[in-house]
């Protein structure tokens, strides 16, 4: 496929849901915050607001050195929209809110196949619900050859779990999403990682089960608003002499089906296609 026709793919979207960026500008914004290239594929740009940010919290010559990317599945923009009381907690502990729209299918392997290599889906090559493992670029492999310890912390067999095999990255697969939160803790308090991937499934698995606006589900999206809060606090206190970065970085987002009671999604509609990307930066406490 022509480059440019798949960037316009990326940029559709947003031209369609009113929006400024795209999930694929996330990896070359976090590739600018540490002076790393972008993925070859990549047709994603960094995202003017946080590069700024990262500018004034670390300093013209300084780079990012820390990062922690929170993954929970599922939970869209209209949810922010309408439980604002439930993402404040979120918006307290972040400096930058990123609306953005995902690409199509809007399935979880296509998105963040997307998310974290910066290439549209006639690019990268997964373009249904399948789990290949991902050939082209990803950030995982820009920062493993810079010298970045990479660690991805998942569920058994999910899609994050799958498509970034094969590269020099360290892989941790629990049998549920409150094991892969408190095994991410672990990783922080006891190793010493540069990236740490931690998906949290709780609120999708709900969504297709009892429907998004369902008792359950409604817990399990605050739940995922609170673990990210709880990192926020455990970075600080583990990673405090780093510059550092921890984001709240949903897929795609989830629509009900009133015929079936439950929540589905992969479909172009707003619902389905816009998230919010969060982004927290902190500048390391100097040593005494």
């Amino acid at each position: 496929m022509d480059l440019e026709e798949a960037r316009l793919g990326l940029s559709k979207h947003q031209q369609t849901f009113g929006v400024d960026y795209s999930t694929a500008d996330f990896t070359p914004t976090l590739c600018g915050l540490w002076g790393l290239r972008p993925p070859t594929q990549s047709l994603g740009r960094a995202i003017t607001a946080v590069q700024e940010l990262g500018h004034s919290c670390f300093g013209a010559a300084g780079q990012l050195e820390k990062a922690l990317v929170f993954c929970p599945d599922a939970i869209g923009d209209v949810l922010w929209e309408d439980y604002p009381g439930d993402f404040a907690p979120l918006t307290a502990n972040s400096e930058v809110r990123i609306k953005c729209s995902t690409v199509m299918p809007s399935v979880t392997p296509v998105c963040f196949a997307s998310i974290f290599s910066g290439a549209p889906p006639e690019i990268h090559g997964i373009q249904a619900y399948s789990k290949p493992v991902l050939t082209v670029e990803t950030l995982f492999d820009v920062a493993a050859e810079a010298g970045k310890q990479v660690a991805i912390v998942s569920s058994n067999n999910c899609s994050i779990d799958k498509i970034f095999r094969d590269r020099k990255v360290d892989y941790f697969s629990l049998r549920n999403a409150e094991m892969s939160f408190e095994f991410t803790k672990l990783l922080l308090r006891n190793s010493d990682y540069d990236l740490i991937i931690s998906y949290d499934g709780s609120y999708d698995s709900s969504l297709h089960k009892t429907g998004g606006r369902s008792g359950e589900s409604l817990q399990a999206m605050r739940t995922s608003i609170a673990r990210f809060v709880e990192l926020a606090g455990l970075s600080d206190a583990i990673w405090g002499g780093f510059n550092r970065l921890l984001t709240f970085t949903p897929d795609h987002g989830g629509h009900d089906n009133p015929e079936t009671g439950r929540g589905g999604h992969g479909t172009d509609v707003y619902d389905d296609m816009v998230v919010n990307h969060f982004y927290r930066l902190r500048q390391a406490q100097p040593k005494h």
